[in-house]
């Protein structure tokens, strides 16, 4: 039983973030990583007093009596907030090279206001910034796409990766950014009135490139994705091509480069490859309508996913089939 036990724990990941959106708007994260909170020496109020400043603020709920009760367990409790006014309906999390949790840790004593001495960290940030600006100096500018944005974070070195964003989309139509480094709110977007509400999101490129996620792409239930860039949230670009009669944009999947995506429709049996260095349609694979259906009701694709090396894609539908594809010969 101890061996079989120890076997399982090895297979297990070193570090794991699950999180969780429910109908009435509460996100929920656990983590493998306990956080800790920025204030130092932990938060000794009670559960329902960081409650009730949940509701008031806004902010981030760091639950610390969860980690007292079970300190051995694998993923422990790491927030929990009310995010947004009705159901959630789409989660992505991108990721960050782990160099970003050690300069957020660093700079924790001046956050706190304990000016100590600083000075190392001061040198580092200046040889960070002298680095970024030759990087930039020696990189050839070729237009504001998807390869070349905020190259300095797209080139880095650093292959190991952290969680680093979440992005929520919710029934109110918001779009809630946060940082799960710091563990604050980084943000919230208004979709347009005429763009219906997001129903699927993912980052490009996606957590399982080695680079970290310059984009965020959302899909709206008025069929059109909305590609925002990740440095300022403004959007580079609004693609249309799924119908918005039964549903719009159900589901996405980013090429493992960053440069493509996919998109499934709801109701509409499209499958379309867009060009996001271009910010346009490149292809459209229409799924023949479900049998028995006599063509009067169209297929809803449930799911996308790309393979690691990029070379096949695989897609599911609302008949409960599962097709595997070539992306060179299409078999």
């Amino acid at each position: 039983m101890l061996g079989g036990s120890a076997a399982a724990s090895r297979r297990l990941p070193s570090r794991l973030v699950v999180v969780a959106g429910t109908y009435d708007g509460v996100l929920a994260g656990w983590d493998t990583v306990s956080h800790e909170s920025d204030s130092g020496g932990g938060d000794t109020r009670s559960t329902a007093s960081k409650e009730d400043d949940i509701k008031s603020s806004g902010g981030v709920l760091h639950d610390d009596a969860h980690h007292a009760e079970d300190p051995n367990a694998y993923l422990k409790l790491s927030f929990a907030m009310a995010a947004h006014e009705g159901s959630v309906r789409c989660l992505s999390i991108s990721s960050a090279p782990a160099s970003s949790a050690v300069q957020h840790g660093g700079s924790k004593a001046a956050v706190n206001g304990e000016h100590g001495d600083n000075d190392d960290n001061d040198d580092d940030d200046k040889q960070s910034s002298i680095s970024r600006k030759k990087r930039r100096r020696r990189r050839k500018h070729h237009g504001d796409n998807i390869d070349n944005e905020d190259g300095d974070e797209a080139k880095t070195n650093d292959s190991k990766q952290i969680p680093g964003t979440l992005l929520s989309g919710g029934y109110d139509e918001s779009i809630n950014v946060f940082n799960l480094i710091r563990h604050v709110q980084a943000g919230e977007l208004r979709s347009a009135a005429d763009l219906g509400t997001p129903t699927c999101s993912s980052f490009a490129p996606p957590p399982s490139s080695p680079s970290p996620a310059t984009h965020a792409l959302v899909g709206m239930s008025s069929g059109k994705i909305v590609l925002y860039k990740k440095r300022d949230w403004s959007v580079q670009h609004v693609l249309s091509g799924h119908d918005g009669e039964h549903g719009g944009v159900n589901c996405l999947s980013v090429h493992p480069s960053g440069r493509m995506a996919l998109s499934g429709g709801r109701g509409d049996g499209k499958i379309i490859l867009w060009d996001l260095m271009r910010g346009r349609l490149a292809f459209v694979h229409k799924i023949p309508p479900p049998a028995g259906s006599r063509g009067r009701r169209k297929t809803t694709v449930t799911d996308l996913a790309w393979s690691d090396d990029g070379l096949r894609y695989a897609f599911a539908t609302d008949g409960g089939k599962v097709t595997a594809r070539d992306v060179d010969t299409g078999e």
